[in-house]
């Protein structure tokens, strides 16, 4: 082999590296996003129940 090959060898091998971390990085930050807002509307639906149950009177029968 000789040094122009190794050159080349290199510099793909770390344009790939480097691309690939890059699609990784926005990967993860894509399906940290759905999660986050996942997260938020469940809490959003939670808020929401908490306050009709609030606001529902709660008779004896229906503890029981």
């Amino acid at each position: 082999m000789n040094a122009m090959v190794v050159i080349v060898t290199v510099v793909v091998f770390w344009a790939l590296f480097v691309v690939g971390v890059l699609v990784g990085i926005s990967v993860h930050r894509e399906a940290t996003r759905r999660r986050t807002s996942r997260l938020r509307r469940a809490e959003l639906h939670l808020a929401q129940a908490e306050v009709v149950a609030y606001r529902t009177p709660v008779r004896a029968r229906d503890v029981a």
